[in-house]
């Protein structure tokens, strides 16, 4: 069986390894010339690092051990110790950057299996297979189609035409700078909340520093003459030590800005021989820390289902039984958190922080337990 690919990022990439451990003859077709990615963190959370390991892939992490959410000048709303997660799901949350989880999957699936500078522009399919056409007009076939191309998904287009992405109302920069000198304690994830606004922090396994800021702005805006830097500075400079230091000591080069988006969540995500995985499937906003630890997970249901099964459509049917409405339900979690991040109304921002802050720790864990999926 051969297994064509869109999209070279974290889900194409696990999708395939995934695919491969099952059997198949696997090509990925990344339209950018080389995989890069540029100041991003991630946040792995048990169902990631167990989708990790059914996958085999082994990155260098750092072990959380302790989240905490506080205002924006400072005051702590939540503090939440990460001791017992390994107990309850059988695996650490930790930190680490998404350019070495992308090259751990590369490396695992084999450089031979990408085809880099190959972007899909659309497919065809019949009872026999699937054949996608490329940008350049060349073809490729396949028995097989997973779309793992991104937030707009060419696959999703042909295989769902259901519109352009949501634009959320905000947006986001992110940077990693050096940690020397700066007061981000290792193994701890920090959050601040402002008025339409929030701000994280942590620290990566090379002793770097990973952070992000979201404001509620216009679509579409971008850096002026003197960069990201002097917006940052804007949404930030009065915010708790050490949010300006971070801005402040952070390179051009090594920030960037992104529009918040999503989708409203797709009753499928499969017809015939062709499906959809990570953000093509479920794009959602960062403020769940899952975007990451779902596309590993469909990676890996993807790969159990096609195991199982050898009519490729009962086995995508398989596939989205297990995961659609599980994936579906943590995209609106993670809008439902982004909304409660842009309110700018004083009082309401007083009730959001007083329900911060009286947030038991059970509740917290009964939230992860929706998120996370069942125990093992």
């Amino acid at each position: 069986m051969k297994a064509l690919i869109a999209g070279g990022g974290i889900a194409g990439l696990a999708s395939g390894i995934a695919l491969r451990e099952a059997g198949a003859d696997v090509q990925v077709l990344e339209r950018s010339p080389r995989l890069r990615e540029i100041g991003a963190g991630l946040m792995i959370w048990p169902n990631g690092a167990r989708s990790l390991e059914a996958l085999g892939v082994k990155v260098n992490a750092l072990s959380v051990r302790r989240l905490t959410i506080r205002n924006w000048h400072g005051r702590v709303l939540s503090d939440y110790p990460l001791d017992a997660i390994a107990g309850r799901y059988g695996y650490d949350a930790s930190f680490i950057h998404r350019a070495d989880l992308q090259a751990a999957l590369a490396s695992r699936l084999g450089g031979d299996r990408l085809r880099l500078g190959s972007e899909v522009e659309r497919f065809a399919q019949d009872e026999r297979g699937v054949t996608v056409t490329l940008r350049d007009g060349t073809r490729a076939e396949g028995d097989l189609l997973i779309g793992a191309d991104g937030l707009r998904s060419a696959v999703r287009r042909h295989l769902l035409d259901d519109g352009e992405p949501t634009y959320l109302g905000s947006t986001v920069w992110r940077g990693v700078v050096g940690g020397d000198g700066l007061p981000i304690p290792s193994q701890m994830g920090i959050n601040w909340i402002g008025r339409g606004a929030e701000f994280l922090a942590f620290r990566l396994p090379d002793d770097q520093i990973y952070w992000a800021g979201v404001t509620k702005a216009p679509r579409g805006e971008r850096a002026g003459p003197g960069g990201h830097k002097p917006d940052l500075l804007a949404a930030f400079g009065d915010w708790e030590r050490p949010v300006p230091e971070l801005i402040e000591a952070t390179e051009e080069a090594a920030s960037l800005r992104n529009d918040m988006y999503d989708r409203r969540p797709a009753s499928r995500w499969s017809s015939g021989r062709v499906a959809l995985a990570g953000d093509a499937a479920h794009p959602m906003t960062p403020n769940a820390s899952q975007g990451a630890c779902q596309a590993l997970e469909d990676a890996v249901a993807i790969g159990a289902s096609l195991r199982e099964r050898v009519d490729v459509a009962a086995a995508f049917a398989a596939y989205e039984r297990t995961r659609l409405r599980r994936a579906n339900g943590v995209v609106a979690m993670a809008r439902q958190s982004t909304r409660a991040v842009q309110l700018d109304n004083p009082v309401l921002c007083a009730l959001r922080d007083l329900v911060a802050y009286r947030v038991a720790e059970r509740l917290f864990l009964s939230q992860l337990d929706r998120i996370l999926g069942p125990r093992p």
